[in-house]
C-alpha cells in the first residue's frame, strides 16, 4: 500500500526525478570515448554533427550537478560513456564498466556476478563494496548503502541496450546531491525513444561457452508518446570455463514517456525484470616471485591457471547446510542470483518560465541468493596431523568423482568455505523531489533548487557459512573427506561443520530496515562567463530491526558415497541485538568556473560529505540493549569525506579535426571506523576486525579525446599518492600506503572508423598496489590490452569480433600472498583478471 500511495503521488504530483534524473539524450563529444559510430559506412556526417553539439554547449550533464549545465560549464569533474564505447570492449562486469572513468579505483575481478570493490581518489575499500561510491539507474541509487554484506549496488543492475550512456561525477557535488556518495555518483542513463529504431543481436563465445542474445526498440507511438524496451538473456560458462551453466539469465527493462503540451515536460513510468545466476570469484592462486616486499611474475600452479580456474565444479553443484532450526537442507550452487523487479514514475513539469519541478520514484522487490565456493590455498601438511572433530587427521579422501574414495596425495588443497546466504528482503523505496527556480539579475541567471530524498532499504538475510575442503583444482575440484588415524570419517562431502567458518559473528540472521530522508538546497549563479553553485544537504537516517548471532547448534550425523559422521554446528540464535536508532549529519559542496573563452574554463570546488555506516555495524557491540548507539556505536556511526579540486577544461580544433580533455587536481582527507569480520581469521597483525584510520590522497586525473578524420584516440590517466595518516587500530600502518591503491592507472582506447569496418584497442593497466595497510607486500601492476574489430558489408548490418585480454596476461588488481614456497617464491591469493576471451557477433540496426 505504501508504494502504490508513492507510485500515486510520483505520478499525478506536478513532480519530477531530481536534477541527476531530469534527462536529456544529446550526444555528448565532450564524453570519454562517447562518438564510435556504429549506424552506417561514413562517419563524416556524424563527427560534423559532433562538432555542432560541441559549440553549441548542449552536453547537459543530468547526474549529481546543478541543472541545465553543459559539462564544459559545470565546476565538477564529470565522465561520460556512450554505449558503442563502452561495448566496444565486452565488459565482463560492472566493475569493467567503470575502467575507463579516471578517479574511479575498481577491482574489477569478482565477474559477472559482482560482489566488486570499488574505490574512489585513493580512498581504500576497507571492508568490501562501494563504501563512498553510489551506483544509479536513471538518478535514484540502486542501493542505500554501496557495500552492503552480501549485497553490493553491484548485484542489482546489469549494462545492455537500454542504457545510453554512463555518466560519472567524482568529488564534489556527489556529496549534496546524492546520499551515501560523497566520492562519486555513476549513473546508468536509459534510452527513452526520442530516437525511433533499435537492434537485435547475438553474441557467442569463440574461446569460452557463451550465447547471449540482445536486442532493443524504441520510438513515437504518437506526438506525444514515446517508448523503449529491451534486454537481454545469456547462458554459459563465461570466463570461468565451468562445466555448466552457471551464467544464465535474463534483464528486460522499459519505459513509456508521455510528452506535455506546450514543451512543458513529460510524465514517466519506467519497469524492470533482472532475473540471473552469475560467478563470482573470490580467488583464483598464482605462484609468484618474491624479491623483497615485492610480489611479480605470476605464473599458474600444476593444477590451477588463475587465468581459466574456477571453483565452479560439477562435483559441487550443491551442498548440505544447516537450518536454524536443526533441519539438514540442500543449497543449489548459483554464485550470485539477483532477483530484481522495480516499477518507476517520473514526472518533470515547467510550472511557468521560472519554475520546475521534478519527482522521481520507485519501488524495488529484490532478493536472491549468494551461493557460493570460496578458496583459500593450504599446504596439505597443514592439515594432516591437525585435530578436527575429536579426531587426528591421517589421510585425506576423495569424496566424489572417478576417484571416489582413493587418497589425496597433492601439496595444497582449497580450506574455504562455501556459502549459502539467502538475501530474502533486499527490497527499497526512494524518491526524489525537486523544485528548480530560476531568475535574471546582474547579468545573469540565478537558479535555486530545493528539495527532499527519501529511500527505505530493507536487509533481511540468514547467513550459512560452512567449513570445507577441497582438492586444488582449477577445473571440477572435488570435495575432499578427511578421515582419522584410526580410520574414522571426519567430514561429509568436505565439510567439517555448519555455519561455523568465521566463528559466532557469522551464523547470522538479520531484519533490519535503514531509511534516509535529505532535504537538499543549491544556489547557483552563471553569467559574465562565471559560474558559482553552493549546496548543502542534511541526511537523517535511522535504522531499525534485530540481528542475531551464531551459538553452539545440535552435532548432525550425514553422510555421502564414504560413509557418514557427525558434524558439529553454529545456528543463530542467543540474545537478540535490537536495532533502534538515528542519526543526523550535513553535507556541503562549494564550487566554481570561469570560462576563460568560448573553448577554455577553470574550476574549482571544496566539498565535505558524510557516509553512514550501515549493516556492517551489527553484531559488532555498538548497541545498548534498547537498541540505541552505545559509546562505540556514536563515535563510529558516520565518517566523513572532505576533498578539494582545482581543473581545467579545454575543447578546440586542428586542421579539421577537434580535442577535448579535462585536468582535475585533487586532494581527498577521510577519517573512517568501520568493522570488517573477515579479519579475525587473519594471521596477527592483520586480524583486528575493529577499523579506525585517517587517510589522506591527493593526485590527477585527465580524461581527453582527439578526433581527426576517421581516427580517434581517447585516453582517462589518473596519479594518486595515498597515505594512511593515522591509525588508532593499527598504529603501525600510519605513513603506509593503503592497500589496493596503485599509484597511476590508466585506459588508452585508439579506433579507426573506415565505414566498411572500424578497428580499436584499449590498453588498460595500473602500477602495483600494497597487499594491505601494514605494506607487507607490493603487489606488480600489470597492463591488458582488449581489441574489436567490426565489418559492415551491407547496411544496418555490423558483424564483430572482440578479444578481452588479447596477450593472455596473468595478472592481478590486488591481493597478497599467502605463504611462501621458497625464499624466492610464495603462493599468492586473490581474484585475477580472465584470460583471453574471444567472442563473435552479429547485430541488425531498424
Amino acid at each position: 500500500m505504501k508504494a502504490t500511495l508513492y507510485l500515486c503521488a510520483s505520478v499525478s504530483a506536478i513532480a519530477v526525478a531530481m536534477p541527476a534524473a531530469a534527462q536529456t539524450t544529446t550526444a555528448d563529444p565532450l564524453a570519454t570515448a562517447q562518438t564510435t559510430t556504429a549506424t552506417g559506412n561514413d562517419t563524416s556526417a556524424d563527427q560534423a554533427a559532433a562538432q555542432a553539439t560541441l559549440d553549441a554547449g548542449k552536453d547537459i550533464v543530468v547526474t549529481a550537478a546543478s541543472p541545465g549545465r553543459s559539462r564544459f560549464r559545470s565546476s565538477i569533474s564529470v565522465s561520460q560513456l556512450s554505449q558503442d564505447a563502452v561495448r566496444d570492449f565486452t565488459p565482463r562486469s560492472e566493475a569493467e564498466v567503470l575502467r575507463a572513468i579516471p578517479g574511479i579505483q575498481p577491482q574489477d575481478t569478482a565477474g559477472p556476478g559482482g560482489n566488486s570493490n570499488i574505490g574512489v581518489r585513493g580512498i581504500p575499500v576497507s571492508t568490501g563494496g562501494s563504501e563512498y561510491v553510489a551506483l544509479q539507474e536513471d538518478g535514484l541509487p540502486v542501493t542505500l548503502f554501496g557495500d552492503m554484506n552480501f549485497g553490493n549496488n553491484d548485484y542489482w543492475l546489469r549494462f545492455d541496450n537500454n542504457v545510453e550512456r554512463v555518466e560519472a561525477v567524482r568529488g564534489g557535488s556527489a556529496s549534496t546531491f546524492a546520499s551515501q556518495a560523497p566520492g562519486a555518483v555513476i549513473n546508468y542513463i536509459s534510452k527513452t525513444g526520442d530516437k525511433p529504431g533499435g537492434e537485435i543481436g547475438i553474441s557467442e563465445g569463440l574461446s569460452i561457452r557463451e550465447t547471449r542474445i540482445d536486442g532493443d526498440y524504441g520510438g513515437r507511438l504518437s506526438d506525444s508518446l514515446r517508448y523503449h524496451v529491451g534486454g537481454y538473456f545469456r547462458t554459459g560458462s563465461g570466463g570461468d570455463h565451468v562445466d555448466y551453466d552457471i551464467l544464465r539469465g535474463y534483464q528486460i527493462k522499459g519505459n513509456i514517456t508521455k510528452d506535455l503540451a506546450g514543451d512543458r515536460g513529460f510524465i514517466r513510468i519506467s519497469v524492470k525484470r533482472l532475473d540471473e545466476h552469475a560467478p563470482t570469484n573470490t580467488v583464483q592462486p598464482s605462484i609468484a616471485k618474491i624479491d623483497g616486499k615485492n610480489v611479480s611474475d605470476f605464473q599458474p600452479l600444476p593444477t590451477f591457471d588463475a587465468r581459466t580456474g574456477s571453483t565452479y565444479s560439477i562435483y559441487n553443484r550443491s551442498f548440505q547446510y544447516l537450518t536454524n532450526d536443526g533441519q539438514v537442507r540442500n543449497a543449489n550452487v548459483e554464485g550470485i542470483h539477483p532477483r530484481v523487479f522495480s516499477i518507476g514514475g517520473q514526472i518533470h513539469y515547467k510550472a511557468t518560465d521560472w519554475l520546475t519541478i521534478d519527482n522521481n520514484f520507485r519501488y524495488s522487490d529484490i532478493s536472491g541468493n549468494f551461493t557460493t565456493q570460496f578458496l583459500n590455498v593450504a599446504p596439505t601438511s597443514s592439515i594432516l596431523g591437525s585435530t578436527v572433530n575429536g579426531g587426528v587427521v591421517g589421510s585425506l579422501r576423495y569424496a566424489a568423482g572417478p576417484k571416489a574414495g582413493q587418497t589425496f596425495t597433492g601439496p595444497y588443497v582449497n580450506n574455504n568455505p562455501n556459502i549459502n546466504v539467502f538475501m530474502r528482503d533486499m527490497g527499497s523505496i526512494a524518491n526524489n523531489l525537486s523544485l528548480a527556480a530560476k531568475q535574471n539579475g546582474l547579468g545573469g541567471t540565478f537558479t535555486a533548487t530545493a528539495g527532499w530524498f527519501h529511500m527505505s532499504q530493507n536487509i533481511s538475510q540468514e547467513w550459512h557459512v560452512n567449513p570445507q575442503i577441497s582438492e586444488l583444482n582449477g577445473r571440477n575440484e572435488v570435495p575432499l573427506d578427511l578421515f582419522s588415524t584410526t580410520g574414522r570419517q571426519l567430514s561429509v562431502a568436505g565439510q567439517t561443520g555448519f555455519n561455523s567458518n568465521w566463528g559466532t559473528c557469522c551464523a547470522r540472521d538479520v531484519n533490519l530496515t535503514y531509511t534516509d530522508d535529505a532535504p537538499f538546497l543549491n544556489l547557483a549563479y552563471s553569467g559574465h562567463g562565471l559560474d558559482l553553485d553552493g549546496s548543502v544537504r542534511f541526511d537523517r537516517v535511522s535504522g531499525v530491526g534485530t540481528a542475531l548471532g551464531g551459538v553452539t547448534g545440535p552435532t548432525v550425523t550425514v553422510t555421502d558415497a564414504l560413509g557418514s559422521a557427525a558434524l558439529p554446528s553454529l545456528v543463530a540464535g542467543g540474545p537478540v541485538e535490537r536495532i533502534n536508532y538515528l542519526k543526523s549529519y550535513t553535507s556541503w559542496s562549494l564550487g566554481a568556473l570561469y570560462e576563460v573563452g568560448a573553448n577554455t574554463s577553470v574550476f574549482a570546488r571544496a566539498s565535505r560529505g558524510g557516509r553512514f555506516n550501515g549493516d556492517r555495524r551489527v553484531l559488532g557491540g555498538n548497541f545498548n540493549a534498547d537498541g540505541s548507539l552505545n559509546a562505540q556505536g556514536q563515535s563510529t556511526a558516520i565518517n566523513f569525506l572532505e576533498q578539494q579540486e582545482i581543473g581545467l577544461k579545454q575543447r578546440g580544433g586542428f586542421s579539421g579535426g577537434s580535442y577535448s580533455f579535462e585536468l582535475t587536481g585533487f586532494h581527498s582527507k577521510l577519517t573512517e571506523v568501520n568493522y570488517d569480520f573477515t579479519r579475525i581469521n587473519n594471521p596477527a597483525p592483520n586480524n583486528n576486525p575493529n577499523l579506525s584510520n585517517g587517510y589522506r590522497a591527493y593526485g590527477v586525473e585527465f580524461t581527453g579525446n582527439v578526433s581527426s578524420g576517421r581516427f580517434r584516440l581517447t585516453a582517462d590517466l589518473t596519479y594518486t599518492a595515498a597515505k594512511i595518516t593515522s591509525s588508532l587500530s593499527d598504529p603501525i600502518t600510519a605513513g603506509n600506503r593503503p592497500s589496493g591503491i596503485p599509484q597511476f592507472q590508466y585506459n588508452i582506447q585508439p579506433s579507426y572508423d573506415a565505414g566498411l569496418f572500424a578497428i580499436g584497442a584499449s590498453v588498460d593497466g595500473q602500477t602495483n598496489v600494497a597487499s594491505d595497510n601494514f605494506n607487507t607486500y607490493f603487489i606488480a601492476g600489470s597492463t591488458f590490452v582488449n581489441g574489436f574489430i567490426k565489418v559492415r558489408p551491407v547496411d544496418r548490418l555490423e558483424l564483430g569480433v572482440n578479444v578481452n585480454n588479447l596477450f593472455n596476461t596473468l595478472g592481478y588488481r590486488t591481493g597478497g600472498l599467502g605463504f611462501t614456497i621458497t625464499p624466492t617464491s610464495g603462493l599468492f591469493q586473490n581474484s585475477a583478471v580472465y584470460g583471453r576471451i574471444v567472442t563473435a557477433s552479429a547485430r541488425f540496426r531498424f
